[in-house]
């Protein structure tokens, strides 16, 4: 039990360095911005912001986003076998912002 509580605090560890980076790239006149990691059939993954607001295309990822999917990678597999898809959702409301992960399994 304490090796998954380890496991547990290492992937929310990277999941909040991610968030943090993503608000950092954010312009401000954005006040929410998805990102998806998706599992891919050959063992890896997908990364991407979702466009839900047209100027998303202004935002280009840094090679700290692609660090820390590197890192989460693993340990979402090692976490939840069955995941397939993790989209972070990040709102900014009053100057604070709010982030929502949601995993998607395989069936």
């Amino acid at each position: 039990m304490e090796e998954r509580s380890e496991l547990e605090s290492q992937l929310w560890g990277v999941t909040n360095e991610l968030a943090s980076e993503l608000i950092e790239l954010t312009p401000e006149f954005m006040h929410e911005i998805q990102f998806e990691i998706v599992s891919t059939d050959d063992g890896g993954a997908d990364i991407g912001l979702m466009e839900i607001h047209p100027e998303v295309k202004y935002v280009s990822l840094s090679p700290r986003v692609y660090d820390c999917c590197s890192r989460y990678l693993p340990l979402v597999k090692r976490y939840a076998p069955s995941w397939r898809r993790s989209l972070i959702t990040l709102r900014e409301a009053g100057g604070d912002w709010k982030a929502i992960v949601d995993f998607e399994h395989r069936k």
